[in-house]
């Protein structure tokens, strides 16, 4: 659907000067990238079909990617007026090997290499800092996707588009936050034009790294150019799995450095202080190794049936998940609950969790 499209966008983008995006959340922007995160989960023949959700209103579909990695795909929206870009990034849809990128939740740096076929070694940047880390599952599914997004990116920018607004819903939240800081580096490593602008809606996006991810990310994407949507009821915002040791805390954090501390007291406190400590360490740090044994080295057994030729990386060690990036909330209210229950007895998981529920909310933002 069409070269047309993107031919005729070139002759009006040729009078367009300059960028279109702008900095901070709109609630019609986001409502319309949850209008197309929609219609990433579902076949395009299927379209027709769809009844709860509203068609997008500002933009036309263009291509759709090859089905790689876990299942996943991205679809490429271009804007019916404005020289935008629309990246939207599939979530999770009912497959093993879609759950598979979920379970697959251990840490790894978020700069690096990771050899993900023969053919295919993919080295990385998502941030500086050395203690910067992310869940891997949804890593490698950004690396797969990122050979089309970065040659779509390419043809979009020789046709004159120069912003971009990158979306996933749920998994491809999870996604999108990573592909959104791969994107902010290959920029500032001038692999990418520097003209080029992003902004991204990620929503109902789970945790996608650790806190030294998250600060490098909401640094990378401050002044209002990148947001996570959740409603207040959905699950998914919550995972993965956190545990906090005293590894994760920063370097002059005193906890880091009070097993040293508690040496230099006198007897018996010493041995007190020293007790108590491995009381409050230990667990976390068993129940850390216990997270990257099952969720890391464990389910990786069932990533290589998916990937054949996939090496499995060195683990960060740590599963200290955070929220990422500027946190728009949608308050489940009492309206909102005699639509969509809340009990416990609810066999339906994904009661708060689908955009039919977010864009319920969203319509309800001032």
């Amino acid at each position: 659907m069409k070269a047309s499209i993107l031919i005729s966008f070139i002759v009006l983008v040729q009078t367009v000067q300059g960028q279109v995006l702008n900095p901070g959340f709109e609630k019609s922007e986001y409502i319309e990238t949850l209008k197309i995160n929609h219609r990433t989960h579902i076949p395009i023949e299927e379209w027709d079909k769809i009844e709860r959700i509203p068609s997008p209103e500002e933009y036309d579909f263009v291509y759709r990617s090859p089905v790689v990695a876990f299942d996943n795909i991205w679809d490429l929206w271009i804007h019916k007026e404005k020289p935008i870009a629309l990246i939207s990034v599939q979530g999770s849809i009912k497959t093993e090997a879609s759950f598979l990128a979920n379970l697959y939740a251990a840490m790894i740096p978020a700069k690096g290499e990771l050899h993900l076929d023969k053919d295919f070694l993919f080295q990385y940047k998502l941030a500086e800092d050395p203690n910067a880390a992310v869940q891997v599952g949804w890593f490698v599914a950004m690396a797969y996707l990122s050979k089309t997004i970065e040659a779509k990116i390419d043809s979009c920018y020789k046709a004159g588009i120069k912003d971009f607004i990158l979306t996933g819903h749920s998994q491809g939240g999870g996604i999108t936050f990573m592909l959104n800081a791969y994107l902010e580096n290959l920029k500032l490593d001038k692999k990418l034009p520097q003209d080029i602008r992003f902004k991204t809606y990620c929503s109902a996006g789970p945790k996608p790294g650790n806190l030294f991810f998250a600060y490098e990310y909401e640094k990378m994407t401050e002044g209002g150019w990148a947001y996570n949507v959740v409603n207040t009821a959905d699950w998914v915002p919550d995972v993965p799995f956190s545990v906090q040791t005293v590894d994760d805390f920063t370097s002059v954090n005193p906890f880091r450095h009070a097993k040293a501390v508690i040496k230099k007291q006198k007897f018996p406190v010493n041995i007190g202080l020293k007790r108590a400590y491995n009381q409050l360490s230990k667990p976390s740090q068993k129940a850390q190794k216990n997270y990257e044994k099952y969720l890391g080295k464990m389910v990786s057994q069932a990533v290589k049936k998916q990937l054949p030729a996939f090496e499995r990386p060195v683990y960060y060690k740590s599963n200290y998940y955070v929220r990422t990036g500027n946190t728009i909330v949608l308050r489940a209210d009492e309206e909102y609950f005699e639509i969509y229950s809340n009990s416990t007895d609810n066999p339906n998981i994904w009661q708060h969790h689908l955009p039919e529920q977010y864009l319920f909310l969203a319509q309800k933002l001032r």
